[in-house]
C-alpha cells in the first residue's frame, strides 16, 4: 500500500530518519566513552588511538546517513506523488516529482527505476528513459537474474570483429546467476530463418520427443518452431561431445500449467524447455508461435562476468518486461527481417533507452558490424546453395563435388591424385602453401593469420603436419652473436600459434633460399630432400651456428635468412584423405604453390622488416604481394558484397587480416574507427 503521510515542512538540510543518536549525540557519546576508558587507566597511546577510531566512525556515519537520507527523500517523493494523485492535489512542492510516473510499484525493479529516474532528474544526467509502460536504466555492475547485458563497443579494439562476432552489439538476458557458481544468459537479438518441426527435437537417446503419429500427442501435429541463436555454449552446431544443443523457450503464458513447467526470469517473462512448451501446446493453452526458441546460451564462470564488467566490455542494465517483449515481438512479426541484419536495431534501441544513442551512432557500419553480418550470413542464414562435402566421400567424389573456383592450385584430377599420393606416401614436407584465392576467404571470421598467407611445410608424417608461416614479421628481433663480438639482429617472424609445451623460450629456426649457400660448404640442408620422383625443396633449413659462420665468412648477410618462431600444426585422423592439412587443400582453403614461383615469393618476403608503426603498411602490402606472386588469383572480377553495404567480402577479409596483424603482432589496433567505404580504414 502507498503511504499517505502529510507533506513535511520545508527542510534546509539533510534529515536522518534513522539512527538520530549518532547525529545528535555522537560527539557526546565519544566523550563519555573516553572518560570511561580513562577511568579504566588505559595508556595514553591507546586512548589516542581509540579517540581516532571513534571520530572516524562518526565521520563515515555522517556520510552514510547523508546517502541514506537521499534515498529516503526519493521514497518520500513517490509517496507524496501517489498521495497527491489520490486527493487530486496540484501540489508542486518539488519540480522533480512531475518527472516520476506511475509504474507498477509491486515490481521492485520498477520501484528501483523510479528512484534512479528521480536521481537522474536531480543531477541532469538523463541516463534513464522511463514511461508509463516501459523503462530501462544502466544498473552499473549489478548482476542479477533478469538483467539485460548490452555489448559495449567503445573503445573499439575489434576483438568481436575478429572472433566471436555474435557477441558484437549483442543483447543478452541473464537467466541464471549465482555469484560463486555460474552466470548464464541467452542472446536475444540473433533471430534465424530456421524453422524446426516437432520431430527435429531429440531427447537424450536421440529420439524425437514427440512423433507425428504419437498417441500421446493430443495437440496439433507438425508444429513449426522458429529458432533464435542463443549463444555458443551447446548451441546450434554443438555435437554429442558438447552435450548437444540446449533449447530455452521464452514465453509470457501465465496459466497454472505454464507456471508449473516454467521459471519466471523477469515479471511476465518465463523460460521453459521444448518439452514444457509442447505440453502447453498439447493442452491447447498455447501455439508454437507463442514461444521464442533459443538454441544455446552464453556462460560465465564465477567472477568472469565481473572481470569483464571491470574491463568495460558490457553495459549491465535493468529493463521491464514490456521492453523485452517489444523487441522480441518485432523480430518475430517482421516478415522482411533478414538474419543478416543480426539484430543491430534491437541493440541500438536499448542503447538509446539508457541514453547512449550518440555512442551507438558513432560506431554504426564499423568493421565489426560488417564482420557480424558475415557471421550471420554464414551461421544463421539457412538458404545456402554451396555444395556439401561428406566426410565419408572418397577423393574422386570430393573432386566432383567441387566447382573449378574452389582451388585454383588443383588443375585436374590427375594433379590432385599426384598431390594426394605424395601426401599419403611421401608427405608434403618442403612444399610451400598459400592462403585461399576464393572470392570469400575461409579465414574472414577466424584464423585471420591464414588469410593470404605464405607458409612452408617443415614436417609431414603419419601423425601430423607442421607448417611455418613466413609473412608475419613481429616487433621483436633475435640477436645472433658473432665470433668478433658483434651481434646481428634478425627480425623474428610469427610462424604460428603452436610451440613446444613447457618451453618458455621457444626455439628459433633459420631458413634460406640462396643458391650460393647450397654448393661448396653447404649451409644447412633442404627441408625436403630429393628422391627419384621428387626434387629437393628450394628452401633450406639451417642452424644458428651455420648462419653465424656464413655471415662471418662474407658469404651471406642477415637479409639472406628468415628467422621464424612458432608453428601451425594439423593432426591426422584414421582416414588420411579427409584429415589433417589435406582437408583444407581439398576445399581450397589452402593452395599448393608451384615450385617455379617459390623463389619470387621469397624475394618479395625478404623485403619486409621488423614490425613497427612506421613499417606496418609496407609489411602488410608486401605480404599481399608475396601471396599474389605465389599463383594466379581466382576470378574475383565480381566478388560478393557484405549484406546491405558497399564493401566486398574480399576487401573485408584483407582488412580483417590487417586488424589481426595490429592486434596480435603490433600489440594494439591503430586502425580502429568508423569504416571508410572508399579506402577501408581511416
Amino acid at each position: 500500500s502507498h503511504l499517505t503521510a502529510p507533506t513535511p515542512a520545508p527542510r534546509h538540510g539533510p534529515t536522518y530518519p534513522h539512527f538520530p543518536i549518532v547525529d545528535r549525540y555522537g560527539l557526546a557519546s565519544c566523550v563519555v566513552v573516553l572518560l570511561l576508558l580513562f577511568a579504566m587507566q588505559l595508556s595514553t597511546p591507546l586512548l589516542i588511538q581509540t579517540f581516532f577510531w571513534l571520530m572516524m566512525i562518526i565521520r563515515y556515519s555522517h556520510a552514510f546517513l547523508t546517502l541514506h537520507a537521499s534515498i529516503c527523500n526519493n521514497h518520500q517523493k513517490i509517496h507524496r506523488q501517489h498521495f497527491a494523485k489520490s486527493e487530486n492535489s496540484q501540489d508542486e512542492e518539488d519540480d522533480n516529482d512531475e518527472a516520476i510516473t506511475d509504474i507498477d510499484i509491486d515490481d521492485w525493479r520498477a520501484f528501483r527505476a523510479q528512484l534512479v529516474a528521480a536521481g537522474n532528474q536531480d543531477d541532469g544526467s538523463g541516463d534513464t528513459k522511463i514511461s508509463s509502460s516501459s523503462w530501462a536504466y544502466n544498473s552499473g555492475k549489478m548482476i542479477e537474474k533478469g538483467s539485460i547485458i548490452l555489448a559495449k563497443v567503445e573503445p573499439d579494439f575489434c576483438y568481436f570483429g575478429l572472433n566471436q562476432q555474435y557477441f558484437h552489439k549483442s543483447v543478452m538476458l541473464v537467466t541464471y546467476h549465482e555469484e560463486n557458481d555460474f552466470t548464464k544468459g541467452i542472446i536475444l537479438n540473433r533471430p534465424t530463418n530456421l524453422f524446426l518441426d516437432d520431430e527435429d527435437f531429440l531427447d537424450d537417446n536421440g529420439e524425437p520427443y514427440f512423433k507425428t503419429d504419437s498417441k500421446n500427442s493430443t495437440g496439433a501435429d507438425n508444429n513449426s518452431w522458429r529458432i533464435w541463436f542463443g549463444g555458443d555454449v551447446r548451441g546450434l552446431y554443438a555435437d554429442d561431445s558438447e552435450g548437444g544443443t540446449e533449447i530455452v523457450c521464452l514465453h509470457s503464458i501465465q496459466t497454472e500449467l505454464a507456471r508449473n513447467v516454467s521459471e519466471e526470469i523477469l515479471k511476465n517473462v518465463f523460460t521453459t524447455n521444448y518439452e514444457g512448451a509442447r505440453k502447453l501446446v498439447d493442452a491447447n493453452e498455447a501455439v508454437s508461435n507463442d514461444f521464442w526458441v533459443f538454441a544455446g546460451y552464453a556462460g560465465w564462470s564465477a567472477g568472469q562476468l565481473d572481470d569483464e564488467l571491470n574491463r568495460e566490455s558490457w553495459y549491465m542494465i535493468s529493463a521491464d518486461s514490456e521492453t523485452v517483449w517489444n523487441e522480441l515481438t518485432d523480430q518475430r512479426d517482421d516478415n522482411t527481417l533478414d538474419p543478416r541484419n543480426a539484430g543491430l536495431k534491437s541493440w541500438s534501441t536499448l542503447m538509446g533507452m539508457i541514453g547512449k544513442q550518440d555512442e551507438a551512432r558513432a560506431v554504426s557500419e564499423s568493421f565489426a558490424d560488417l564482420s557480424l553480418k558475415e557471421w550471420a550470413a554464414e551461421s544463421i542464414l539457412f538458404n545456402s546453395t554451396l555444395p556439401v562435402v561428406n566426410e565419408n566421400d572418397d577423393l574422386d567424389d570430393l573432386l566432383k563435388s567441387l566447382s573449378p573456383s574452389i582451388s585454383s592450385s588443383i588443375d585436374s584430377a590427375e594433379t590432385f591424385a599426384d598431390l594426394a599420393k605424395r601426401y599419403i606416401n611421401d608427405g608434403l614436407q618442403g612444399t610451400v602453401l598459400r592462403g585461399s584465392s576464393k572470392d570469400r576467404s575461409p579465414f574472414l571470421l577466424s584464423d585471420q593469420k591464414l588469410h593470404k598467407c605464405s607458409m612452408l611445410v617443415i614436417q609431414d608424417d603419419e601423425v601430423l603436419t607442421v607448417g611455418a608461416l613466413l609473412n608475419h614479421v613481429m616487433t621483436k628481433t633475435y640477436p645472433l652473436p658473432l665470433a668478433n663480438g658483434d651481434d646481428v639482429e634478425f627480425p623474428v617472424r610469427y610462424g604460428g600459434s603452436f610451440g613446444i609445451p613447457g618451453i618458455i623460450d621457444q626455439p628459433i629456426i633459420f631458413l634460406h633460399s640462396k643458391p650460393e649457400l647450397k654448393t661448396g660448404v653447404k649451409v644447412g640442408e633442404p627441408v625436403r630432400k630429393s628422391t627419384k620422383e621428387i626434387k629437393e625443396s628450394m628452401i633450406w633449413i639451417c642452424s644458428e651456428q651455420q648462419v653465424g659462420q656464413a655471415i662471418e665468412a662474407g658469404r651471406a648477410s642477415s637479409s639472406d635468412f628468415m628467422c621464424v618462431q612458432g608453428f601451425q600444426i594439423w593432426f591426422k585422423e584414421d582416414i588420411p584423405s579427409n584429415s589433417g592439412i589435406l582437408a583444407q587443400l581439398v576445399t581450397g582453403d589452402l593452395e599448393v604453390v608451384d615450385e617455379t614461383l617459390v623463389e619470387e615469393m621469397w624475394k618479395v618476403l625478404s623485403m619486409q622488416s621488423r614490425l613497427s608503426l612506421s613499417t606496418l603498411e609496407n609489411n602488410f602490402q608486401t605480404s599481399l604481394l608475396a601471396w599474389s606472386a605465389g599463383g594466379k588469383d581466382d576470378d574475383n572480377s565480381s566478388p560478393p558484397f557484405v549484406y546491405d553495404s558497399t564493401v566486398t567480402t574480399t576487401q573485408l577479409a584483407d582488412d580483417s587480416l590487417r586488424y589481426w596483424t595490429e592486434a596480435f603482432l603490433l600489440g594494439g589496433v591503430v586502425s580502429a574507427g568508423k569504416y571508410d567505404y572508399s579506402s577501408g580504414f581511416e
